[in-house]
C-alpha cells in the first residue's frame, strides 16, 4: 500500500509540474509527457490493476485437480479442428474470434456504459473502443449434479439449437479470467481507478488546442489498461453462465497470428470475420485424458456421428477424449 501511495505521489508531482509549466509558457514539451509522466502513470496503473485483475482470477478450489471447462460449438467446427490436427504439421487450435461479430451487441459496451468515474474524467472519449479476440468457456458448477456440459439453456443459446456439441477441455488456467456480472462489479473497478484519474485532472482539464496531443497520449495509456478488462463484465442476467474467457485486446495481438474468414450472406452481403490463434489453445493440448465431447440432443444419427469422430480422433492421435450423447429431451 505504501509503495502504491509513493507511486501516486510521484505521478501527482509530475502532473502538477507539467500543468504549472503550461500555465507559464503555454506549452508542454511532449518529451516531458512521454519520458516522465507516462512511465509514472504506467507504474500507478499497474498498482491499481493488480487488485482489479485479482478479482477475475479463478478460485484456487477450481484449479487444484486440473482445470477443465466447457465450450459449446458446432460439429462442423469440431470436425475442421480434428482434420487440421490430423494433417502432417498437426497444428490446429480453438480460435479466438473478434468481438465485432459477437451475437451479443452489448459486448464491451456494458463496461463502458457503467464506468462512471471514467466518464466524469473523460477517459472514454467519443471514439470506438478497440475490439478484442475472445474465446469463451463455462466453468463447471460446484454442485456436481449440475452438468454444465449437457445443459438445455446452453444447447439452445450456444449449441446450435441442440445440433452442435460441447467440449469439456483442459485449458491453461493462468490465461483464463472470470467474467464478473452486474453494475456493482463495474463500479468497484471504477473505484480502483479513481485516484489515478483524479491525479491526472490538472492536465486533462486544460482544454486548449496545444494540449491535445498530451491528452491523447494520457488517454491512450489509460485506454490500453481498460482494454484488458473491458470484455470481462456482463449483465447480472447472465450470471448463471459462470463464464470465463481468454481475451487478447486488439493492440496486444500479434498481427502474424490473425486470419480472416470470407463469407457471402444471402448471395450478396459480404461478411468478413477475423480470428486469432494461440498455441496454448492447440487442440492436442486441450483434448487430453479427462476431456469429453458431448453430442447435442438434436444431432441426427448421433451414433454414426460418434463413430466418425472416434475415427478422426484416432487419425489425429488423440486417444484422451471420450464421446457421449446428450440424453436431454429437446423439443
Amino acid at each position: 500500500m505504501v509503495e502504491s501511495e509513493d507511486k501516486l505521489e510521484r505521478l501527482r508531482v509530475s502532473i502538477e509540474a507539467g500543468a504549472e509549466r503550461f500555465k507559464k509558457d503555454h506549452e508542454l514539451n511532449q518529451s516531458y509527457v512521454d519520458e516522465i509522466i507516462v512511465p509514472l502513470l504506467k507504474d500507478v496503473l499497474e498498482s491499481q490493476f493488480t487488485p482489479i485483475k485479482s478479482r477475475h482470477m479463478l478460485d484456487s478450489s477450481e484449479v487444484n485437480d486440473g482445470f477443465f471447462v466447457i465450450h459449446y460449438t458446432g460439429i462442423t467446427n469440431l470436425v475442421s479442428m480434428l482434420r487440421c490436427a490430423a494433417d502432417d504439421n498437426g497444428k490446429s487450435s480453438l480460435r479466438l474470434y473478434d468481438s465485432v461479430h459477437f451475437n451479443d451487441p452489448d459486448e464491451g459496451n456494458y463496461f463502458d456504459r457503467y464506468l462512471e468515474l471514467s466518464k466524469e474524467h473523460e477517459i472514454l472519449p467519443n471514439k470506438k473502443a478497440h475490439h478484442a479476440y475472445i474465446t469463451s468457456f463455462i466453468r463447471p458448477h460446484p454442485n456436481p449434479k449440475k452438468d454444465m456440459s449437457d445443459n438445455l439453456v446452453f444447447w439452445r443459446t450456444y449449441g446450435k439449437e441442440g445440433k452442435g456439441c460441447s467440449l469439456t477441455l483442459r485449458v491453461p488456467h493462468g490465461r483464463i479470467q472470470k467474467v464478473l456480472y452486474g453494475v456493482d462489479k463495474v463500479r468497484c473497478t471504477d473505484n480502483y481507478l479513481k485516484n489515478a484519474l483524479d491525479t491526472l485532472s490538472p492536465l486533462l482539464s486544460i482544454c486548449e488546442e496545444a494540449m491535445e496531443q498530451v491528452r491523447e497520449t494520457l488517454l491512450n495509456t489509460i485506454e490500453g489498461y481498460i482494454d484488458k478488462v473491458r470484455y470481462l463484465f456482463k449483465s447480472e442476467a447472465y450470471e448463471y453462465e459462470r463464464e470465463c474467457r481468454l481475451v487478447i485486446p486488439e493492440p496486444d495481438a500479434d498481427t502474424a497470428l490473425i486470419s480472416f474468414e470470407y463469407q457471402e450472406v444471402c448471395g450478396s452481403d459480404v461478411r468478413i470475420r477475423h480470428y486469432y490463434e494461440d498455441e496454448q489453445l492447440d487442440v492436442k493440448r486441450l483434448l487430453v485424458t479427462g476431456s469429453v465431447i458431448t453430442l447435442g440432443p438434436r444431432v441426427s444419427n448421433p451414433n454414426n456421428v460418434r463413430y466418425y469422430l472416434e475415427a478422426m480422433l484416432q487419425e489425429a492421435n488423440l486417444a484422451g477424449p471420450k464421446i457421449r450423447i446428450s440424453d436431454i429431451p429437446y423439443q
